[in-house]
Formats: structure tokens, sequence, C-alpha cells
């Protein structure tokens, strides 16, 4: 419209005639008066009290922040939903030296900041980040601030601003050359790797907390014993303690946070009992190694949600009871040769954050041209699925000699047989006596399989809840033989009081109830 009134007014200013002088005076005083409201509008300022500003929300909570390290960045969207412009006299922090909290308004720092406007109908950025002094406790302490907005009106607005600040303990690159022990006094942040050397055990106290820089692995050629509790787990994860700003999700339970843990060729005897491993591009992974000595013991213990394998064993003599091992890029289990042992164990892949190259189960006994005799490979009690058709792979070398001895026992499983093979009956005999295929459907034809035999499976918040539903196929097809090994489940609850035990590492119980995705 301006551009249409602007040509108009340069036509008539070059007209020659003197009698449409008045015409032409009208019509551009016509033209300009629109826009000179608009202008003396878009430059009124409301001091009206019942204009107020709004926000994207009335408290910034932040997760637990490592003291001296900072937090991420909080975006808090100012709204001005008003048909006026605003001035906000004042931005504040009032106890900014005390607490630690900064903001950036209008690409500027600091504490406090004046005559900031924000036109009708608009928004605005502020970024806020926390830094907490170090409290020299052993618990986090609570950290609070508010942003105070004061109007010109006189109005005055605030937004709470909270944290829980943590001292850490640092480790920058450590090697532990002789027996230490690590105590759950403080959480340990460890950069550029931990490396235990051969003939030297570092121990883990019960409630042990491990963070672990970005890409920044736990290296062990020597031993390592993490003994937990249910109630004091040891915990090994990434040091991302923010949120995704894109999905507002944790980055705990994003995958690739950290390395893994490496159990090195000299490495033997390694425990790890109630601990909870996750987020990392890898799990456990066991290097070839004298299989007449035990490398891992790992029970009662979490390994989920890693861009690689969850447990990788290679050639190595492997014990696994009581577990949930879940969510991997490539296999959650992987075993190449070996011995490896798994009671009670609730094997599940359901992998979300990239496209899925593995199985849950993936079983063979050569890698290029080298042979790794396949010693035992044996399952009893287990849940073996996952969201794919078939999630138990691998199989011996062609015209190979090499040992390949498996077998799943009293499991649920989700894998194709081919049936018409003239050797069926027998593979069914000898490599899955007792077991139970995952394929349960309801009256209706739906199916009870796959993701229906957990609590939750959530593809949308990456959060999962791998206790059994009531409907899964696992519940009660256990044998009791083997569960004495393991009488209560992962979570400690009998699970010899009922008529049999529960395929998996955790037993159902009435009551056990979900929710919705």
């Amino acid at each position: 419209m301006r551009i249409i009134c602007k040509n108009i007014i340069l036509i008539l200013l070059h007209a020659p005639m003197k009698r449409f002088r008045p015409i032409i005076h009208s019509i551009i005083l016509c033209c300009l008066l629109p826009t000179l409201i608009g202008a003396c509008q878009d430059d009124d300022f409301s001091v009206n009290p019942a204009c107020r500003l709004s926000f994207s929300t009335d408290t910034v909570s932040f997760d637990t922040v490592f003291t001296t390290i900072g937090s991420a960045t909080y975006r808090l969207m100012v709204y001005n939903r008003n048909d006026k412009n605003l001035n906000i006299a004042s931005i504040r922090l009032p106890n900014a030296e005390q607490s630690g909290f900064r903001v950036n308004v209008d690409g500027h720092q600091g504490t406090n900041f004046t005559n900031i406007e924000i036109r009708r109908r608009d928004s605005m950025y502020v970024f806020i980040e926390v830094n907490v002094n170090p409290t020299e406790r052993d618990n986090p302490i609570l950290v609070k601030d508010s942003l105070v907005f004061l109007l010109e009106s006189g109005v005055q607005q605030d937004v709470k601003l909270q944290a829980y600040g943590r001292d850490v303990l640092k480790l920058h690159g450590p090697v532990v050359s002789r027996d230490t022990t690590f105590t759950a006094w403080r959480p340990i942040l460890v950069y550029d790797s931990l490396q235990i050397n051969e003939g030297a055990t570092l121990t883990l106290e019960q409630g042990t907390e491990l963070y672990f820089h970005d890409q920044t692995d736990c290296i062990v050629k020597g031993r390592i014993i993490a003994n937990g509790t249910l109630d004091q787990p040891i915990v090994f994860r990434g040091d991302r303690l923010d949120r995704m700003t894109e999905l507002d999700l944790p980055y705990d339970r994003v995958a690739g946070q950290w390395g893994g843990i490496h159990l090195q060729e000299t490495s033997y005897e390694n425990i790890f009992n109630y601990a909870d491993i996750h987020g990392g591009n890898y799990g456990i992974r066991c290097d070839s190694s004298d299989m007449t000595r035990r490398k891992l013991l790992l029970e009662n213990s979490v390994v989920h949600n890693v861009k690689e394998n969850c447990l990788d064993i290679v050639a190595s003599k492997v014990e696994v009871g009581n577990s949930q091992i879940t969510n991997a890029g490539n296999n959650c289990v992987s075993i190449l040769g070996g011995d490896a042992v798994f009671i009670h164990c609730t094997i599940a892949n359901f992998y979300s954050w990239d496209v899925r190259k593995g199985d849950a189960v993936y079983i063979i006994n050569k890698a290029g041209d080298i042979s790794y005799p396949l010693e035992r490979a044996f399952f009893y009690n287990c849940l073996i699925t996952g969201s794919s058709s078939d999630e138990l792979n691998g199989g011996a070398a062609e015209e190979d000699t090499t040992a390949f001895n498996y077998g799943f026992t009293y499991s649920l499983i989700n894998t194709v047989l081919d049936e018409d093979d003239e050797n069926y009956d027998l593979l069914l005999q000898n490599n899955y006596p007792n077991c139970t295929w995952d394929d349960k459907e309801d009256e209706n034809g739906e199916s009870l399989a796959r993701e229906h035999n957990f609590l939750y499976i959530g593809r949308e918040d990456f959060d999962y809840d791998f206790r059994l539903d009531s409907v899964s196929a696992a519940v009660n097809i256990g044998a009791p033989q083997y569960a004495y090994s393991y009488p209560t489940d992962r979570n400690g609850r009998d699970r010899l009081g009922d008529s049999a035990p529960d395929a998996g590492c955790y037993e159902w119980m009435p009551g056990d109830t979900g929710r919705e995705e």
C-alpha cells in the first residue's frame, strides 16, 4: 500500500497544472496519514498495568550441575502478547553473586539490564546459565535465584531459577598402576580415559558414580571389581547432565556419550555386580584371551543404549546372570567363539537412535580367515527379543570343523527356524529344548509379542521399562533348577514363590503396571 501511495504522489507532483495543486496536497495527506498514525502507534509504549509479559515457563530448572564446570545454556522465551508495545525498565538477577546464575539479553551478558523494548505481538530470547561454586558437601545443594522483569508501568514479574550443584572429583587421564579403591564419596569425572594397568586392581565401592567425558574409555589391562547393591548401584555413564533443546530429553538417554569398558587381553576375573553401564559407544568389550580363565562375571546389572555392541565377547570365558542387556546400534550380545553362559537375562533390542545394524544375539565362530572355537554359548531362562522379526542370528562357518556349541533352554526367543529343514526336530531337541517362540497373539489375532512383553518401550521419549507385562509369554516358562542360582530377580523380588520362574531378569508380579507412550 505504501509503494502504491508513493507512486501516486510522484505522478501528481509532476503534474503541470496549478489548479491541481490543492487536490494533490489532499491526496498526499490522505496517503501519508495512515503511515504517520501507524508510526505513532508503533512508538507508543503502554504503561497500562494490565499489559504484562508471558514466558515459556515460570520456573527454569537445571538438572544437577557439577561445581566449577557450569551448565548448558537454557533458552527462555519472553512474549509480548498485547496489542501495545512494552518497555522493560529493567531485567535483573537479585542474587547473582551468590547463586552463580548469569543471563544473556539481546546479545549482552550480565546480571542487570535496562530499557529493553519488546514490540506488540513480538517475543525475545533470554539465555540462562549457571556455574555453581564448590560446596564442600557430599550431597547436592539446591541453588535458587529469580529473573526479575520490571515494566515501565511498575508491574514486576519474575521467573524462578533453580539448580542442584554437586561437587565432583575430576581426573585427567588417570592411570591405576597399583591396587586402588574408588569410593562413593563424590562423583568422579574422567577425562582422557581411565586405564588400569596389568597387575593392578581397581575396586569400586557400592554407590560409586563414574562420569566419562566424550570419547573417554575405561581401559582395563589389569582387573576391575565393581560391587554395587540394589539400592546403591555402581554407575558408568557420560558426563552430559543437561537436556537436548530440540527434544527436551536428557542427554543421559542418548547413545554415544562416551566410550565404553574395554577388557583387554591381559585382563581376567573382572566383576560387575549391580552395575549400571549405559549411553556409551559400546558397553563391555572382551578381547580374546585364555579361555581356561574367567574374564568377566556380570551379575544383576544393566548394559543399555549403546551405538555399537552392548556386550562384545571375543574368545573369552564369560558368565552373565540376572542382567538386562538392551538397545544396541549393532548387537546386544555379540559372541565370536569363547565360552559364555547366560542365566535369567533379558536381552532385547529396541534401539531407536539410528537405523540399527544388528540383533539381540549374534553368534559366530569365524571372522575373516581366523577361526574361534565356540566351546559354549548357552542361555537358560532367558528372554531374547526385539523390534525385528528375527533377533537371533549368526551361525557356524561353512565347511569348517571349528567347534560351534550353542543352546537355548526354557527361554522365550524371537527367531525364525526353517520347519521344512530335515533336521528341524533334531535342532529343537538339541539346541532349543523347552523354548517358547515370541509370537503370542490374543484372541483377536493382535500381537502380544516383542514390545508387548514389557511395561514400556518409549520410541518417542527413549525411555524404557523392561519389566514384564502380564501378557508376556515369558511369564512362568522358566525352570526352577536354573533359578536357584538367582532366587530373586534383578529388583530383589522372589522368583521362586509361584508356579515357575519367569524368563528374563525381571519377575512379573500382580500390580505391575506400565504407562502410555
